[in-house]
Protein backbone atom coordinates (compact mmCIF):
# COMPACT_ATOMS: atom_id res chain seq x y z
CA UNK A 1 0.00 0.00 0.00
CA UNK A 2 1.41 3.37 -1.01
CA UNK A 3 0.53 6.43 1.04
CA UNK A 4 1.19 10.03 0.10
CA UNK A 5 2.82 12.24 2.68
CA UNK A 6 0.29 14.94 3.53
CA UNK A 7 0.22 17.75 6.01
CA UNK A 8 -0.30 16.38 9.53
CA UNK A 9 -3.73 17.48 10.64
CA UNK A 10 -6.21 16.27 13.18
CA UNK A 11 -9.69 16.23 11.75
CA UNK A 12 -11.32 15.97 15.17
CA UNK A 13 -12.27 19.66 15.32
CA UNK A 14 -11.34 22.29 17.84
CA UNK A 15 -12.87 23.52 21.05
CA UNK A 16 -11.64 25.08 24.26
CA UNK A 17 -13.39 22.34 26.28
CA UNK A 18 -12.40 18.85 25.24
CA UNK A 19 -12.92 15.34 26.53
CA UNK A 20 -10.54 12.41 26.19
CA UNK A 21 -11.60 8.95 27.22
CA UNK A 22 -10.47 5.46 27.85
CA UNK A 23 -11.91 3.26 25.15
CA UNK A 24 -10.68 0.07 26.76
CA UNK A 25 -11.91 -3.43 26.10
CA UNK A 26 -13.99 -3.65 29.27
CA UNK A 27 -17.56 -2.59 29.90
CA UNK A 28 -16.46 0.48 31.89
CA UNK A 29 -14.05 1.45 29.10
CA UNK A 30 -16.91 1.27 26.62
CA UNK A 31 -19.06 3.39 28.94
CA UNK A 32 -16.25 5.98 29.20
CA UNK A 33 -16.05 6.18 25.42
CA UNK A 34 -19.82 6.42 24.93
CA UNK A 35 -20.14 9.14 27.58
CA UNK A 36 -17.37 11.16 25.88
CA UNK A 37 -19.18 10.78 22.56
CA UNK A 38 -22.44 11.93 24.14
CA UNK A 39 -20.73 14.97 25.71
CA UNK A 40 -19.49 15.85 22.22
CA UNK A 41 -22.83 15.20 20.53
CA UNK A 42 -24.64 17.35 23.12
CA UNK A 43 -22.12 20.18 22.68
CA UNK A 44 -20.82 20.05 26.26
CA UNK A 45 -17.23 19.23 25.22
CA UNK A 46 -15.55 18.25 21.98
CA UNK A 47 -14.30 14.68 22.01
CA UNK A 48 -10.71 14.43 20.95
CA UNK A 49 -8.16 11.70 20.45
CA UNK A 50 -6.29 10.24 23.42
CA UNK A 51 -4.19 8.17 21.02
CA UNK A 52 -2.40 11.26 19.66
CA UNK A 53 -1.11 11.93 23.16
CA UNK A 54 -0.08 8.30 23.64
CA UNK A 55 1.72 8.43 20.29
CA UNK A 56 3.58 11.55 21.41
CA UNK A 57 2.29 13.81 18.63
CA UNK A 58 3.94 17.06 19.78
CA UNK A 59 1.63 19.44 17.92
CA UNK A 60 -1.47 17.92 19.53
CA UNK A 61 0.13 17.78 22.97
CA UNK A 62 1.08 21.47 22.75
CA UNK A 63 -2.46 22.31 21.64
CA UNK A 64 -4.05 20.25 24.40
CA UNK A 65 -2.02 22.17 27.00
CA UNK A 66 -4.10 25.24 26.12
CA UNK A 67 -7.46 23.46 26.54
CA UNK A 68 -9.86 22.72 29.37
CA UNK A 69 -9.60 18.92 29.40
CA UNK A 70 -11.78 16.28 31.01
CA UNK A 71 -10.35 12.76 31.06
CA UNK A 72 -12.74 9.88 31.62
CA UNK A 73 -11.18 6.57 32.63
CA UNK A 74 -13.11 3.38 33.10
CA UNK A 75 -11.19 1.77 35.96
CA UNK A 76 -8.41 2.30 38.53
CA UNK A 77 -5.68 1.41 36.04
CA UNK A 78 -6.12 5.06 34.94
CA UNK A 79 -4.73 4.63 31.41
CA UNK A 80 -6.02 7.98 30.14
CA UNK A 81 -4.72 9.89 33.14
CA UNK A 82 -1.33 8.16 32.92
CA UNK A 83 -1.00 8.87 29.20
CA UNK A 84 -1.57 12.57 29.77
CA UNK A 85 0.81 12.76 32.74
CA UNK A 86 3.57 10.85 30.90
CA UNK A 87 3.35 13.48 28.17
CA UNK A 88 3.50 16.51 30.46
CA UNK A 89 -0.23 17.26 30.67
CA UNK A 90 -1.16 17.79 34.31
CA UNK A 91 -3.86 20.46 34.28
CA UNK A 92 -7.07 18.53 33.60
CA UNK A 93 -10.28 17.41 35.26
CA UNK A 94 -10.78 13.73 35.88
CA UNK A 95 -13.57 11.18 36.23
CA UNK A 96 -13.12 7.48 36.90
CA UNK A 97 -16.26 5.46 36.11
CA UNK A 98 -15.64 2.83 38.80
CA UNK A 99 -15.58 5.60 41.42
CA UNK A 100 -19.30 5.97 40.72
CA UNK A 101 -19.97 2.45 42.02
CA UNK A 102 -19.82 0.64 38.69
CA UNK A 103 -17.85 -2.61 38.64
CA UNK A 104 -15.43 -3.54 35.88
CA UNK A 105 -16.63 -6.71 34.16
CA UNK A 106 -20.03 -6.56 35.86
CA UNK A 107 -21.70 -3.43 34.50
CA UNK A 108 -24.30 -3.43 31.76
CA UNK A 109 -23.57 -1.00 28.95
CA UNK A 110 -27.08 0.42 28.89
CA UNK A 111 -28.75 3.74 28.15
CA UNK A 112 -29.42 4.11 31.88
CA UNK A 113 -25.78 3.55 32.86
CA UNK A 114 -24.52 5.92 30.18
CA UNK A 115 -27.04 8.56 31.28
CA UNK A 116 -25.96 8.26 34.92
CA UNK A 117 -22.26 8.70 34.09
CA UNK A 118 -23.09 11.47 31.62
CA UNK A 119 -24.90 13.38 34.37
CA UNK A 120 -21.73 13.29 36.49
CA UNK A 121 -19.41 14.18 33.62
CA UNK A 122 -21.51 16.98 32.14
CA UNK A 123 -21.20 19.20 35.22
CA UNK A 124 -17.40 18.98 35.52
CA UNK A 125 -15.80 22.28 34.53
Amino acid sequence: MTMKKTEEKCLCGASEHIVLSCSGASDVGQISDLVARKLSKEGVRKMNCLAVVGAGIDKSIRDFKTKNILVIDGCPIDCGKRILEKNGLTDFSYLRVTDLGLKKGKTAVSDETIAAVYEEASVIV
